[in-house]
């Protein structure tokens, strides 16, 4: 084996660990939540942090990663993500949970850290190429987590255990990194901006304790919005006058990659925005809602099945796809399937069935955008940017799950048919809302330029341009 394909093959076993923690623990946080007595917007609070953290973490991990060294980081992000699933097997208390599931947010930055050393290694075009290999490997995991960690359910005081061994898994790929994956050799100049790192934390922490603060009243949400608008507004103002920014904000916002990052918002908004409801909902006992599935944790690992499935079927064929069709084309139909999918579970969900294919449709829209959106920002961006431009893109997909998040945990908290038990019309309302996002999708990317045909047969060809 060549030395690039290696570290390609090790870099998606870090991938299929990475899936297994990302579909494995959503399956176990209802059960978690009973245990520790915390409600459905506890539970949408908890995926909302971690997305929060990712959001954060991933342009600042993504520059350092720039500047410093991608390996050197992805080592760290490793330790920290360790810890953070450490803490959650041990939480006995929400604060405690919250604080496991921060860390555990540094998970995101793994992908663009990885992007970047693989264009490092194999250029940009072959690249792009690999990442659809990192997608299926992560969408695979995602499968296979789901039923490791579902089907053996959580009874007799399985929980913990179950926990604990998703804890191991970024152990052990740190040790992969570590022995087989060299450093990148490609720096970005300046420094990092810590000034910009500063405002924008500040700025997106207000903003999400503007959309999830249900109980702070209308003043009090009004001013952490505000506030957010203000700080965010000065971290725009700083970063186009910084002479190394933290973001450069000429580049990703130029016409090639704008609607690529828009995209990338809307794609967090169809992938992560009803996850933690959806899960509530069929774990819900109609004896008590009304509605819901009383599903145990096997039920619930089986229910995720149709949706990961359906994204590593996407993230398989896109390329083809893109090849045959257009990548314009394609990523319309991913946005259209993501809301045909969404509106189906909204119009109908009495059952277990009724989740299956209308979560398959949406999952492979979801795996198509995932694997186009990321080769295709990888073209159109300067290999010194590589690490913070694809990272900019996984923050804006996991700020998209976190303001979605906590948009639903407040809906989930406010329409209540009693104390800690949401209205049936709650998960509608947030079901609806995905399969509005999803349709906004599709006008974006018809917009795209330059992502028509490509030439010849190999994905290695430039794009030939397209009227938008």
């Amino acid at each position: 084996m060549s030395r690039p394909a290696r570290i390609v093959a090790l870099l998606v076993l870090v991938e299929f660990g990475s899936g297994i923690l990302q579909g494995g623990f959503p399956v176990l946080l209802p059960d978690l939540a009973d245990r520790l007595r915390l409600g459905a917007a506890d539970q949408s609070l908890a995926t909302g942090l971690e997305f929060l953290v990712s959001g954060i973490a991933v342009p600042v991990t993504s520059r350092l990663g720039d500047l410093l060294g991608h390996r050197r980081w992805l080592r760290i992000t490793l330790v920290l993500t360790f810890a953070g699933f450490l803490l959650t097997a041990l939480a006995q208390s929400l604060p405690v949970l919250l604080a496991g599931r921060a860390l555990a947010g540094f998970l995101a930055c793994w992908l663009p850290l990885e992007f970047a050393i693989v264009r490092d290694a194999l250029g940009p075009d072959r690249g792009g190429r690999a990442v659809g290999l990192l997608v299926g490997s992560l969408t695979l995991g995602s499968i296979v987590g789901a039923v490791a960690v579902g089907l053996p359910g959580t009874d007799g005081g399985g929980l913990r255990p179950l926990l604990y061994g998703l804890a191991v898994l970024p152990l052990l790929g740190l040790l992969l990194v570590s022995r087989g994956v060299p450093e990148s050799g490609t720096r970005a100049r300046g420094a990092i901006d810590w000034q910009g790192a500063a405002l924008l934390s500040l700025g997106l922490g207000l903003l999400f304790g503007s959309v999830s603060g249900a109980g702070l009243g209308a003043a009090g949400v009004l001013g952490l919005l505000a506030g957010a608008v203000l700080l965010l507004g000065l971290f725009v103002r700083h970063e186009l006058r910084a002479v190394s920014p933290l973001l450069d904000l000429r580049v990703l916002a130029g016409r090639a990659t704008a609607p690529v990052f828009a995209l990338s918002f809307l794609l967090g908004c169809v992938l992560y925005g009803a996850q933690s409801a959806t899960l509530s909902f069929q774990a819900a006992d109609p004896a008590r809602a009304g509605y819901g599935l009383d599903a145990d944790s096997g039920l619930l690992g089986l229910l995720t099945l149709p949706a990961v499935a359906g994204a590593l079927l996407g993230s398989l064929t896109a390329h083809r796809l893109g090849r045959r069709f257009g990548e314009r084309a394609v990523l319309t139909a991913a946005f259209a399937a993501g809301a045909a999918g969404y509106g189906a579970i909204t119009l109908h969900h009495t059952g277990a069935a009724a989740f299956v294919l209308p979560s398959l449709i949406a999952g492979y829209g979801g795996g198509l955008g995932l694997s186009l959106l990321p080769a295709l920002l990888m073209r159109r961006l300067p290999a010194e940017h590589t690490g913070v431009g694809t990272g900019v893109y996984n923050t804006l997909k996991t700020l998209a799950g976190a303001a979605t998040g906590a948009a639903g945990a407040a809906v989930l908290d406010t329409m209540l048919l009693r104390a800690d038990v949401p209205l049936e019309g709650a998960y509608v309302t947030v079901w609806a809302s995905c399969a509005v996002l999803s349709a906004v999708g599709v006008p974006v990317a018809l917009a795209l330029r330059g992502a028509g045909r490509t030439r010849g047969r190999g994905a290695a060809a430039e794009p030939v341009a397209e009227a938008a």
